[in-house]
């Protein structure tokens, strides 16, 4: 984020630069203030937001002097032309190379009093943000609402105006207007999701004459209109397609849980070399336990035997 002001003080003048930064931001200047600083440690994240800030303006005391931080932070804008702006708040004079700065005398500045100085630090401050007659504007009291009205009137682009005029309108319940960029990428999106090129060409003419003209893009030949109702069409088709394919999934599923499940082979997946039971159907027996032991001779064992020894002795 980029900022105006990256204000720099050291630790023992925190209140002080508060007071600042509210009185500027009362300015609708943009300023940088860590107010949760406990070291003394410039770091990378410090030395990024004071090159990315217009102007550093350093408070300098008798504690400024003698603060790492604040010496660091000076050096930074010191490199950089036309961007340390500073401040005494004592009649402390910093080392070199900014003894010999000049410096705008913020002693005795208080909530309800402004010393001289502060009047032409902000116009110093507004010349370098290319704005005009802010002293005026900081003198205006409470009861100098009128004068307050004609100097927003005379300074339409300012930022005081601006802010003025946002407020006014929300006051009134406008909401404000799109950017112009927002537009042209809602139409873009737009004509996109026709999925057809013919539909792209109309639509990048529109936003290529509302560039050239500075008109926000609102429709051109139908090609915004047409996108609109395609879009409509569109989702209209894809909830019946959703809805179709649901439904046949339903269907599925009824028909494949009405069939009675089937033992057959060929049915259920091999598992390895075992062998699956075969389902009989209701009320047979299988074939395999219908086999018997095949009879043999009836034996009458009542009876004695009679044995052939005969049959032993050799011939």
């Amino acid at each position: 984020m980029s900022y105006d002001v990256f204000l720099v003080s050291a630790l023992e003048d925190l209140d002080t630069a508060k007071l600042v930064a509210r009185r500027l931001r009362a300015l609708r200047f943009k300023v940088w203030l860590d107010q949760k600083q406990v070291d003394e440690t410039f770091d990378a994240k410090d030395a990024r937001d004071a090159m990315n800030s217009q102007s550093m303006l350093v408070l300098w005391s008798a504690s400024a002097v003698k603060s790492d931080w604040v010496r660091a932070a000076a050096a930074v804008g010191n490199s950089r032309a036309g961007t340390l702006i500073e401040a005494a708040l004592d009649k402390t004079i910093p080392y070199e190379p900014f003894r010999t700065h000049k410096r705008f005398t913020l002693d005795g500045l208080t909530s309800r009093k402004s010393p001289p100085a502060f009047a032409d630090l902000i116009d110093e401050l507004g010349r370098r943000q290319g704005r005009s007659d802010l002293r005026e504007w900081n003198a205006f009291g409470a009861q100098d609402e009128d004068k307050r009205l004609d100097w927003l009137a005379a300074h339409p682009n300012d930022p005081l105006a601006l802010n003025a005029r946002k407020k006014r309108d929300k006051d009134l319940g406008i909401k404000p207007a799109p950017a112009r960029e927002a537009i042209g990428a809602a139409a873009l999106a737009a004509a996109s999701l026709r999925g057809t090129l013919s539909a792209v060409a109309p639509a990048a003419n529109v936003l290529s004459l509302a560039r050239t003209n500075g008109a926000a893009p609102l429709a051109s030949n139908g090609a915004i209109a047409s996108a609109t109702l395609a879009d409509d069409a569109l989702g209209f088709g894809t909830m019946m397609a959703v809805g179709a394919a649901i439904a046949a999934m339903l269907i599925l599923a009824w028909v494949f849980r009405s069939q009675p499940a089937s033992m057959a082979p060929g049915a259920m997946p091999a598992i390895a070399n075992a062998s699956m039971p075969v389902a009989c159907p209701a009320g047979t027996v299988a074939r395999s336990m219908l086999r018997v032991i095949e009879p043999g001779p009836i034996i009458d064992d009542t009876q004695p035997q009679i044995i052939d020894d005969t049959a032993d002795q050799p011939g």
